[in-house]
């Protein structure tokens, strides 16, 4: 049984929450900038693992005669992979909704989520098996999935709700903005498209950046977790709640 803020949630599936995009970017430049520190060094520290498991993976790949490549124990790495980046990126994620409480972090913030691993990683997977599934059918869905469940591991980390509910409740939420949501998205795009133009210095702003939006986000359209209305299963009850 998992409590929610009903006045938030409702509001939002009701589509009378009002989105302004260009506000809500302003204040989570504004929030990135109040808490830049904390966020460049969690983001730092993800972008380490990153490097640390590309170095590992390294050791596994066996490139043949004509080009090709094999990548031993793919699944495993793949699995490990998830399971040590999960609980870092929810760890980011939900730095954004503290700084969009008002409450500070610190970079040992970002490891305080290794003891749902189990449960951030396996939402990660269905995730991507989603994504991956969806390309392959029309490539939209696949983009689809991956937008629409970016607010899943929040919801696990914050509301304790099983990887199903997560998704499930993460996508009603997309879709009740979808189009604000692509145009938050699209700016993004934008932002991450001047990664390689910047030699990855761009990457010490937007990733910062990204992370105090999508935390902000969050917390506009679901909020902190209500104490009156309770949730079983994946039929997670909606909310009201004040932009």
């Amino acid at each position: 049984m998992k409590d929610v803020n009903s006045d938030r949630l409702n509001t939002t599936l009701a589509k009378q929450y009002n989105f302004d995009v260009k506000a809500l970017l302003k204040k989570a430049s504004e929030l990135t900038k109040a808490n830049f520190s904390p966020l460049l060094q969690s983001s730092i520290v993800m972008f380490l693992t990153f490097v640390v498991m590309g170095v590992i993976a390294q050791s596994f790949i066996t490139v043949n005669g004509d080009g090709s490549y094999v990548i031993e124990h793919q699944s495993i790495i793949e699995i490990v992979a998830i399971c040590l980046v999960s609980p870092l990126i929810t760890g980011l994620y939900m730095a954004g909704v503290k700084h969009a409480r008002g409450e500070s972090t610190t970079v040992f913030s970002v490891f305080a989520y290794f003891p749902l691993l189990f449960l951030v990683a396996l939402t990660q997977l269905i995730n991507s098996i989603l994504v991956q599934l969806g390309v392959v059918l029309l490539i939209l869905p696949g983009v689809y999935f991956y937008l629409a469940s970016s607010f899943s591991l929040m919801l696990v980390a914050d509301r304790k709700l099983t990887p199903i509910s997560a998704i499930i409740l993460s996508c009603r939420v997309f879709n009740a903005y979808w189009k604000q949501m692509l145009g938050i998205f699209g700016v993004f795009f934008l932002l991450f498209a001047t990664v390689p133009l910047t030699f990855g210095l761009s990457l010490i702003w937007v990733l910062p950046f990204y992370f105090s939006t999508m935390g902000l986000i969050y917390e506009e359209l679901v909020g902190e977790q209500g104490a009156n209305v309770i949730t079983s299963g994946s039929d997670v009850k909606e909310s009201n709640f004040n932009a």
